[in-house]
């Protein structure tokens, strides 16, 4: 289920996505926010096709859904405290430091918001920019880089994860030619068609047997 092309059904799709939400798993506290409200899972269309069973509600199985709440209540603010060190232990293993040196060319993330254009879909890195210093572990000072402007440099401090490296969008990456598709020269008649049926056939036939065909 998506939006349509102008935005304008959000109210029609919008509780669906919110119980698409509450009865999804959250991995931080290891529960859906439905059981974490009610003590038990949202009942689904296939719940409804199942037979009712009214001992689920008497007072003494209530009064064990509250507890069970309650619980995993506990629980889920444990999970919830120890997140940002599981978090911080991720980070660190898939990142490591990153230097700039001066005269590196860069792009630099810049956050750009347009009333009516979807945010994710705007252009967030710009330059190229050169690095002139570095100004602490995690600062560096760059400024706009264009050899071809007269105009006065714009230079600014930028923290070292609003930056990655440079590369030209006109460099065009080099792979190997294409060979091209074999052709035949002079009438294509059906015994020369009969031909090429069976030298295929045959190739297709040394292949399964573990050959490679020939050219």
């Amino acid at each position: 289920m998506y939006v349509d092309v102008e935005q304008k059904n959000w109210d029609e799709i919008l509780p669906f996505v919110t119980f698409a939400y509450n009865t999804a798993k959250q991995e931080t506290t290891g529960f859906t926010p439905f059981y974490l409200l009610h003590g038990r899972e949202a009942e689904t269309t296939l719940d409804t096709m199942l037979p009712f069973c009214p001992n689920d509600f008497d007072d003494n199985n209530i009064t064990k859904i509250a507890a069970r709440a309650e619980e995993s209540r506990q629980l889920a603010r444990g999970h919830t405290l120890r997140a940002p060190d599981k978090e911080r232990r991720r980070y660190d293993s898939k990142h490591q430091m990153v230097y700039y040196a001066p005269g590196d060319l860069v792009w630099v993330y810049t956050p750009v918001r347009k009333v009516g254009l979807s945010e994710k879909l705007l252009r967030r890195y710009f330059g190229p920019y050169q690095v002139l210093r570095r100004l602490s572990a995690v600062t560096y000072a760059v400024q706009d880089f264009d050899p071809a402007s007269r105009k006065r440099k714009l230079r600014e401090v930028v923290h070292v994860l609003r930056m990655k490296p440079y590369h030209d969008p006109a460099e065009q990456i080099e792979t190997e030619d294409i060979p091209p598709k074999e052709s035949y020269k002079g009438p294509i008649t059906r015994s020369r068609i009969k031909t090429l049926e069976q030298n295929d056939s045959g190739a297709l036939s040394s292949f399964s047997r573990g050959a490679m065909p020939h050219a």
